[in-house]
């Protein structure tokens, strides 16, 4: 029997973990076909030892073989891995929160500050260091695994990965399957339906063709005059912005408004989540400051309800975290995300097309540099996985925002590297949510102060 090794890297995060493990557990192939051996790793041995007791009643529950271990140490974790799934990221809500606010107080027009605006760019340097580390060790003590990442901003650090080391690097996201429900409601076709051809930027992904899989009939028509039909308000803070940009640039984009938003000026007037984003009193409280609460984060996979009773609980992460550690074989399904069938399609040399994949470009967008890491959908077999190209150019306009963002990611990689606040400064000053010169100087300086626990060392050269 073959022997396969996966390194679940930030094994203590909630919805990354169990979802991957639900696949590992549901896929007959790993259970019959492969001695596998799973290491989970994390830096919180208490976070990694939850994961592992839930992991361990789950995999007893479905009568799997495969042997599940914890540890806090990487090199153990990545020795002879064939594939390392990464989802790593340190007090998350608390360092989003200055990504968002410090930004916005020195005038930044960013809507989110996750992927794209100048919070991103701070997000970016925090977790470019601890990615580095993972893929030098990979190089160390498993070269030839596949790195599978699920961390953001994820454009940003899959093209620092693939230009910095010899590591296989591949980004994962489902923004664009969100993409494809938003269409199918607005066709009032089941998705299963409908094909499409999409792709772009991380976030920021464009369907250049839809049509209708049975016939081949072209569906943007329909869709056009759906799209015409359907209440202007309906669902307003998720697809307000997409509808917008479907009119000004003739193709619907992807995932919606709060990441589409990060990439462009005018995405706040279609964006009434400004008002709730890590909402806090700013009489009584500064998110940003250590000691402070840990934010509610509202857009969160906990969900929040803005009904509540004035002492009603809400959902919070740590609650949400609580629940999902509540084993029960009922609960158990396919998360649809892709890091497993991209693992059997390589491993068992078979060949499967997923929606999006985050690689070098190497020509299959038209007009974006081959080194800047695109999103489009991707062949996998076992030879690896190679983008599809693009047979429809994206509109001139997208190809500008997108390319901004390729210098973006090639100054944040210089400013890592050189410990420059002035090549940051370039990137921030080059981003359409840009504040001014002198806001943008000031704004570095507190957030290199808030985060230098966890920032890279930078400096004015």
């Amino acid at each position: 029997m073959k022997q396969m090794k996966i390194a679940l890297i930030g094994a203590g995060s909630v919805s990354f973990a169990l979802g991957a493990l639900n696949d590992i557990v549901l896929s007959e192939r790993l259970k019959t076909q492969v001695d596998l051996d799973i290491a989970l790793m994390d830096i919180s041995a208490e976070n990694v030892t939850r994961t592992h007791k839930y992991a361990r009643e789950m995999f007893d529950s479905f009568e799997h073989p495969a042997k599940i271990w914890q540890t806090t140490n990487l090199e153990e974790a990545l020795t002879n891995a064939d594939f390392a799934i990464v989802a790593i990221e340190v007090n998350r809500y608390h360092y989003w929160s200055q990504d968002f606010h410090i930004p916005r107080r020195y005038g930044s027009k960013q809507v989110y500050g996750e992927n794209g605006g100048p919070g991103s760019m701070f997000h970016t340097l925090r977790n470019l260091g601890p990615m580095l580390e993972i893929a030098r060790m990979m190089e160390k003590v498993c070269p030839n695994a596949w790195f599978l990442n699920y961390t953001n901003p994820e454009a940003k650090l899959v093209e620092a990965i693939s230009k910095l080391t010899t590591i296989k690097i591949v980004g994962l996201c489902h923004g664009l399957d969100m993409g494809v429900d938003q269409i199918s409601h607005f066709l009032e076709m089941k998705k299963e339906e409908i094909g499409f051809e999409a792709g772009g930027l991380n976030h920021f992904g464009f369907f250049t063709k839809i049509w209708d899989k049975a016939t081949g009939k072209d569906l943007y028509p329909l869709f056009d005059a759906q799209e015409r039909k359907a209440n202007r308000l309906a669902e307003w803070d998720h697809i307000g912005l997409s509808r917008t940009m479907y009119q000004i640039y003739g193709m619907y984009p992807y995932p919606g408004t709060n990441h589409c938003g990060e990439y462009v000026s005018y995405a706040s007037d279609f964006y009434a989540g400004l008002t709730l984003q890590y909402r806090y009193d700013p009489i009584r409280e500064q998110l940003w400051k250590q000691g402070s609460r840990t934010p509610d984060f509202v857009y969160c996979a906990g969900g929040h309800s803005l009904d509540k009773g004035l002492f009603d609980n809400v959902t919070t992460q740590e609650n949400w975290a609580e629940e999902a550690y509540k084993f029960s074989k009922e609960k158990v399904c396919p998360s649809q995300e892709y890091a497993i069938p991209i693992i059997e399609a390589i491993y068992f040399d078979d060949e499967i097309e997923i929606n999006s994949a985050n690689l070098p470009n190497k020509g299959a967008i038209k007009g974006l540099p081959d080194d800047m890491v695109v999103e489009t959908q991707a062949v996998v077999n076992g030879q690896g996985i190679e983008l599809k190209p693009m047979s429809v150019e994206l509109p001139t306009a997208v190809i500008g925002t997108i390319h901004i963002q390729g210098m973006i990611h090639r100054l944040l990689i210089e400013a890592f590297l050189e410990g420059s606040k002035t090549k940051l400064l370039q990137a921030i000053l080059l981003d359409p949510g840009a504040p001014t010169y002198y806001q943008a100087c000031a704004m570095i300086d507190e957030m290199c102060e808030l985060q230098k626990e966890i920032l890279p060392e930078l400096a004015w050269k």
